[in-house]
């Protein structure tokens, strides 16, 4: 009897560990459209930081950080990247959402003002970044309340599909953020029409703070989305500005945020056109992969518009620390374009 018993635990005891291992929660982060397929790969294992489970931290050459406040840090690259080969500056602030002393918000300006006018509004405010595309591109919501219902089925007067939606960054209360999907693993596979029904149907209780952008770079650690969204067998010589494959394509300054295992949110700038390089999407998301390996990240509005303050840190007077470049070619902090939403780090 006894034997029977222990043949019978050996033979049940690999279901009864599958069972009861169980995996993660994902903190509320929905699932796309009904329907839809995502991505379904691991991240790579050949990759330098991939997977989950390890927390990287960006030292050594060429990186340079400063505790601005408990749970703050600022880093900064100035080097020549490897994945890239070319000179990038890069400016990031990675704040340890366990602490309660920060709030992170949504912040909408109207009429538009520079991130750093912004940023000076607000005695309390640790740090910035710009945030939205157009605003006829994209759903953004701020308290409960719908700013931008996302209009446009293209983008401006290009012709080109809008592409700037697929994805969104959501905040409830002070500091719970989540990254939304409401796109496909093939890009236009999922429409405006549908994407607004995503968006329009979540709870505002749930997510008073929404901010659609594109491209999702890392979802769940799969950066799949971020390095594969550009077809690179196409041309780019025909193609607007506007069309995903150029846009995503070309070296260009580049704004993101991400969220790491261990909820540090990381704001995140690469300067170009003036000294730094700029990175795509594919470079944009090894790089972050690299020295961050973060959960989720997601690309913001860049170009001209990317731009960073940290209290204390860059310009004396703005506290600007990139170099942005919108109608300005000079090395300097003065090249800011004015947006009108943000994302900031507030002190309580």
């Amino acid at each position: 009897m006894k034997l029977r018993r222990f043949f019978l635990l050996v033979v049940l005891m690999p279901l009864l560990l599958v069972e009861c291992g169980g995996k993660d929660p994902e903190g509320g982060e929905l699932p796309p459209p009904s329907g839809k397929d995502q991505p379904t790969d691991a991240p790579g294992g050949d990759d330098i930081d991939g997977g989950s489970g390890k927390e990287a931290t960006p030292l050594g050459k060429d990186w340079t950080s400063v505790q601005i406040d408990e749970g703050v840090v600022y880093h900064t690259f100035s080097g020549v990247d490897e994945i890239t080969e070319k000179y990038q500056e890069v400016f990031v602030i990675d704040v340890d959402l366990n602490n309660p002393k920060y709030q992170v918000k949504l912040v909408y300006e109207s009429p538009r003002l520079a991130t750093s006018a912004a940023f000076k509004k607000r005695s309390n405010a640790i740090a910035a970044i710009n945030a939205n595309y157009e605003p006829k591109s994209i759903y953004m919501r701020v308290d409960g309340k719908v700013i931008y219902p996302l209009e446009n089925d293209y983008i401006s007067d290009t012709g080109v599909p809008n592409w700037k939606s697929e994805a969104a960054f959501s905040i409830s209360g002070d500091s719970n953020v989540s990254f939304l999907w409401a796109g496909s693993q093939k890009k236009g596979e999922v429409t405006v029409a549908q994407q607004k029904l995503y968006y329009t149907g979540l709870s505002t209780e749930t997510y008073p703070n929404i901010i659609s952008s594109a491209p999702m770079l890392i979802y769940n650690f799969n950066s799949d989305y971020g390095e594969k969204f550009v077809d690179y067998n196409k041309s780019t010589t025909n193609l607007s500005g506007e069309d995903p494959d150029k846009h995503q394509r070309t070296l260009h300054p580049r704004t993101a945020i991400a969220l790491t295992e261990k909820n540090h949110l990381i704001l995140f700038c690469v300067d170009g056109r003036i000294k730094s390089q700029g990175m795509g999407a594919r470079s944009l998301t090894r790089f972050l992969k690299k020295w961050f390996n973060p959960k989720y990240a997601l690309n913001l509005d860049g170009g001209g518009s990317t731009t960073m303050c940290v209290k204390g840190q860059g310009d004396n007077s703005t506290h600007v620390v990139n170099y942005p470049c919108d109608g300005n070619k000079n090395y300097d902090h003065t090249g800011e374009r004015t947006r009108d939403a943000f994302i900031m780090i507030l002190k309580k």
